[in-house]
């Protein structure tokens, strides 16, 4: 059973009412003096406690999707080994594949459909210089299926979630494809084929998309594994200005830094709520070997100051009211050609849900106009 499972949720809050219920009925039989009545009304008041704080907490982790699966939680999710079967639809090319189609999801199945709604696949990305592995989706418009863009390769767009998130979560909560289907049906969004994943490539470490020295290549893994993968799988355009990487939160920082340090790879880079400089706590341990240099290169502000301006397009999204408002501002007046940075600051709002589902369509509007089919 899932961790967002319904029934699981449901379970621990008719548990966390019973054992209240049960602790206040039992608790004046623990009433007296001594070891004995202070351990049993102890064990009543940690009952309640524990209790009430996993059903709230299987609430919003069934809200937020921040976990999915046990293997989430707990550090040892992975991905199985095989071959994509015809993932990639007419004209996909020939070449290594990722290693695994688990189901297409969304649409039904058959080439009528794909040809009217697209397609949205989940796969395994497999890195074989990193050997990490992640769970994404693949989404294919229905351009794709279609007899006239035959001999189209698609624009790509990498959409990362933040930290601990789940693909899911934008998917099902923010309405990322149903705002993408709707805007290439209307022509305000070009065909493109979004690859949607995790930030979070070595749970549950938070590697902040860093070559970590010693550690999880994740800046390799989204750079270079990933494109070579979905390149080799699906029918895109393998030039950088065809491609670009987007994300919120820690998956924004993830996609500013990618799009500056990989500009031979991402034509654009867009960051929704994302911060400038990685972040260092318990849940990331030390991203740089204790290297100042290394440091050092993954802050983005000290790059615009010590380093040649790469020559990629960025967006900047941050509410007024975010935390990381004042480095935002700081960032757009340092940057110089062919650096071209594009700000959305929207005066209110918060670093939260509702706020990235309001942002989400323009991101995606100014990234389909930066993305080159070929």
């Amino acid at each position: 059973m899932q961790l967002t499972s319904g029934w699981l949720i449901g379970a621990l809050i008719v548990l966390a009412v019973v054992v209240t219920g049960s602790a206040v009925r039992l608790l004046p039989r623990t009433a007296g003096r001594g070891p004995g009545p202070a351990a049993a009304r102890l064990g009543l008041l940690l009952a309640c406690q524990v209790s009430l704080v996993v059903a709230l907490a299987a609430g919003l982790n069934g809200y937020f999707l921040f976990y999915v699966t046990w293997g989430d939680l707990l550090g040892t999710a992975g991905g199985g080994t095989g071959t994509v079967a015809g993932a990639g639809g007419p004209g996909a090319p020939a070449g290594r594949p990722l290693p695994r189609t688990i189901s297409p999801l969304g649409a039904a199945s058959g080439l009528r459909s794909a040809e009217r709604d697209g397609r949205l696949d989940e796969v395994t990305l497999h890195g074989p210089r990193t050997g990490l592995r992640v769970k994404a989706f693949v989404y294919l418009p229905p351009q794709y299926f279609q007899p006239r863009f035959r001999e189209r390769r698609f624009p790509v767009a990498l959409v990362l979630a933040g930290y601990p998130g789940d693909p899911r979560g934008m998917i099902k909560r923010q309405g990322l494809l149903r705002e993408v289907g709707s805007g290439v049906k209307s022509g305000r969004l070009q065909p493109t084929v979004y690859v949607i994943t995790r930030s979070m490539v070595a749970p549950p470490r938070d590697t902040e998309c860093t070559d970590v020295p010693g550690g999880p290549q994740a800046e390799s893994f989204f750079s270079q594994d990933v494109p070579e993968g979905i390149a080799a799988t699906y029918r895109v355009a393998t030039g950088m200005r065809g491609w670009g990487v987007m994300g919120q939160s820690t998956g924004g920082y993830c996609a500013a830094k990618l799009a500056m340090r990989h500009s031979d790879r991402f034509a654009a880079g867009a960051s929704l709520g994302g911060y400038l400089r990685a972040i260092q706590d318990g849940s990331t341990g030390d991203l740089y070997g204790g290297s100042r240099q290394v440091r050092d290169d993954n802050d983005l502000i000290w790059r615009l100051e010590h380093r040649p301006p790469p020559p990629v397009s960025l967006l900047r999204a941050q509410t007024e009211q975010g935390p990381e408002f004042d480095q935002a501002r700081r960032f757009v007046r340092l940057a110089r050609p062919p650096l071209r940075v594009a700000t959305l600051f929207p005066p209110d709002g918060g670093h939260n849900l509702r706020t990235f589902q309001r942002l989400t369509p323009e991101l995606l509007r100014w990234m389909s106009g930066r993305l080159r089919a070929s």
